[in-house]
């Protein structure tokens, strides 16, 4: 099972969303904030694209459940939010922080739950994990 929060967020002020700082620490936060685990950097990029009025800060951080991605476009006062994870989470809390950083009570929101045939199960059997966790330990040791 995978469950997809999709966020838009209107009506943001620009000077929030062109502040690189405030979309990194958001990125940075939110896997904290809704109880998943951050496995990687936040990755932020500067786009420009063929349509100024496109430009804006994109970017996403690795959870070990799946990823937060963030998509701000300051000339329309827009940021976009996914928080997509194998693990559930609380969607109020998503929204809450959202709404907290960006400054705006104008929020749409879509859930969507995908992968229902997924084999992964929500709690790994306990000998099937005892065994990955030695294996790792025995990779970590040689090197």
């Amino acid at each position: 099972m995978l469950v997809h929060l999709m966020l838009e967020l209107y009506g943001c002020d620009r000077q929030l969303l062109e502040n690189e700082s405030l979309v990194r620490r958001a990125l940075d936060e939110y896997p904290a904030r809704v109880g998943m685990e951050k496995v990687s950097p936040v990755h932020l990029y500067q786009i420009e694209t063929s349509n100024p009025l496109d430009a804006g800060l994109s970017g996403f951080v690795v959870i070990a459940q799946s990823h937060i991605s963030l998509h701000a476009w300051p000339e329309y006062g827009e940021v976009d939010i996914d928080v997509c994870s194998c693990k559930e989470f609380s969607q109020e809390d998503a929204i809450a922080f959202a709404r907290e950083i960006f400054q705006t009570g104008d929020v749409e929101s879509h859930f969507v739950r995908r992968a229902s045939r997924s084999l992964r199960p929500e709690t790994p059997e306990p000998a099937r994990y005892e065994a990955a966790m030695a294996e790792r330990a025995a990779r970590m040791a040689v090197r």
